[in-house]
C-alpha cells in the first residue's frame, strides 16, 4: 500500500482570501487561490496522522471526510499550526481515548502556557476538552517512533521560534524556516520529496520567500518540492510558470503518494 499525503490547507497565517483584503488574488475565483491555513494528513501504515492542526480544522475534516486521526504531529505553537486543537475533542469524545501528540520540549512548555485548562486535573469520564497524550522530544535531531512508525525529525528557527520538521522516509515536511544551520542540510541528505514553505515574491523578515525557498531546494537536492504556506499576494498560476521544473505549489485537495512503508518508492 503506498503512503499517501494530503494537503489539508496551504495558506499563510491569514488563509486566502485573506479579511478585508481586495487584492486579485483575494478576489479571484480560481479554487487554487482559496488557501486554508497549513495543515498536511498522512496515511502510512493504516496510520492517520496530522501534522498541526489549523484554525481551520473543522472545514477540512468536513470537506475531506476525516472522522477520525491516530496521532497529532506538531511543528510549533503558533495560532496558525494550532488554532483547531479544541476542534479535535470531537475525536476524544466519539472514541474515549486520547489522541498521541508528538512535539519538542519547547513546543510542549508553550502549550502549557497557552492551553493551561488541557493539563488540569480532570475528573475522569467528564473531560469535554481534547485529550492528548504527549510523547516528547527528547532532543534537537532524531528519529523516534510514534504510533508505530519510525520518524525522523529536526529542527531550525522561525526567529526566536523553535520548529520542528519531520521526515518519513524519503519525505520531509519543512515549514516556517528562517534560520538554519548546516546540521538541517545533512538531515534531509536523500530526501526525495521536499515540502517547503515559501511566503511570497518579496522578503519577509520570518519566513523564506520564493528566492530563499527555491535557493534551499537546490541544497537539498530533492527530485520534488512543494511550496506551501502561501501568501495572499501569491497568484497561483502566474508563480506556477516561473518556478523550476521539479518544483510546484501546493493547493488545498492536492494528494501525492510516495512510498509505501517497507520503502519501496512509488513510480
Amino acid at each position: 500500500m503506498k503512503a499517501k499525503l494530503l494537503f489539508l490547507g496551504t495558506g499563510a497565517s491569514t488563509g486566502v482570501p485573506m479579511i478585508g483584503c481586495k487584492c486579485s488574488v483575494c478576489r479571484s475565483t480560481l479554487k487554487k487561490n482559496k488557501r486554508l491555513r497549513p495543515s498536511v494528513l498522512l496515511k502510512i501504515a493504516k496510520k492517520k496522522l496530522l501534522i498541526d492542526v489549523a484554525p481551520d480544522f473543522r472545514e477540512m475534516a468536513l470537506t475531506y471526510g476525516l472522522k477520525n486521526i491516530d496521532g497529532l504531529l506538531l511543528t510549533h505553537i503558533h495560532y496558525d499550526h494550532i488554532g483547531g486543537l479544541d476542534d479535535l475533542r470531537v475525536f476524544y469524545l466519539m472514541n474515549k481515548k486520547p489522541i498521541s501528540c508528538l512535539l519538542s520540549k519547547s513546543s510542549l512548555q508553550e502549550m502549557k502556557t497557552r492551553y493551561a485548562y488541557l493539563f488540569e486535573k480532570k475528573e475522569h469520564k467528564t473531560s469535554l476538552s481534547v485529550e492528548l497524550k504527549f510523547q516528547v522530544l527528547k532532543k534537537d535531531f532524531g528519529t523516534v517512533n510514534f504510533e508505530g512508525i519510525d520518524i525522523a525529525y529536526f529542527s531550525y528557527f522561525q526567529k526566536k521560534m523553535k520548529v520542528t520538521g519531520y521526515r518519513f522516509q524519503d519525505v520531509a515536511y519543512v515549514t516556517d524556516i528562517s534560520e538554519y544551520d548546516e546540521k538541517l542540510l545533512k538531515a534531509l541528505q536523500g530526501v526525495k520529496i521536499l515540502i517547503l514553505s515559501a511566503l511570497r515574491e518579496t522578503p519577509s523578515p520570518v519566513h523564506f520567500n520564493f528566492k530563499k525557498a527555491i535557493a534551499f531546494a537546490k541544497k537539498v537536492e530533492a527530485k520534488k518540492v512543494y511550496f506551501t504556506h502561501i501568501a495572499h499576494e501569491v497568484d497561483h498560476l502566474r508563480i506556477s510558470k516561473i518556478l523550476p521544473p521539479n518544483m510546484q505549489l501546493a493547493f488545498d485537495g492536492l494528494e501525492i503518494e510516495f512510498f509505501d512503508y517497507a520503502g519501496k518508492q512509488a513510480k
